[in-house]
């Protein structure tokens, strides 16, 4: 549960965020933070699906030289089956899965930033100008000038 909240949490705060300004804003921001979870935790199961590849050979070779290995894993589910094999994966293919899952979510968390930016800045830029319909306080300052 943790997981799917760590993943739309950015997007389900966009809409109520109200220094957002518009909701195309809002729905434009919501839209740029789910993408960037959604590649963050593609790479992550990428990763870890070839974690897990590397230690079910590993698991293999080790059950031809003992079989009772093999006993292990009948009737188990296929989430403690992954788990088994990553436990087998050796220790510089783990290592090097970890760094880079904490790779991803470091990434993960700068774009996060940038993109709350971004969209702060938009939303002032909106607010703070002039809009299509003429309305806002420059708008009004401009047309107040341009009378006398």
């Amino acid at each position: 549960m943790s997981k799917v909240l760590f993943l739309v949490s950015p997007t389900l705060n966009s809409f109520v965020d109200r220094r957002k300004g518009t909701t195309g804003n809002k729905i434009d921001c919501a839209f740029q933070h789910f993408k960037n979870s959604t590649v963050s935790n593609v790479q992550i199961g990428a990763v870890a699906g070839a974690t897990a590849l590397i230690g079910r050979g590993v698991f293999n070779s080790a059950v031809k030289k003992a079989p009772e290995l093999a006993k292990q894993l009948e009737g188990k589910g296929i989430l403690t089956k992954i788990a088994k094999y990553i436990n087998a994966a050796p220790k510089p293919v783990k290592i090097a899965a970890g760094a880079l899952i904490g790779l991803s979510l470091l990434v993960r968390t700068y774009n996060k930033g940038k993109i709350e930016q971004k969209y702060l800045d938009r939303a002032q830029f909106v607010d703070h100008t002039f809009t299509l319909d003429g309305e806002g306080p420059k708008a009004e300052k401009l047309a107040n000038t341009t009378k006398a």
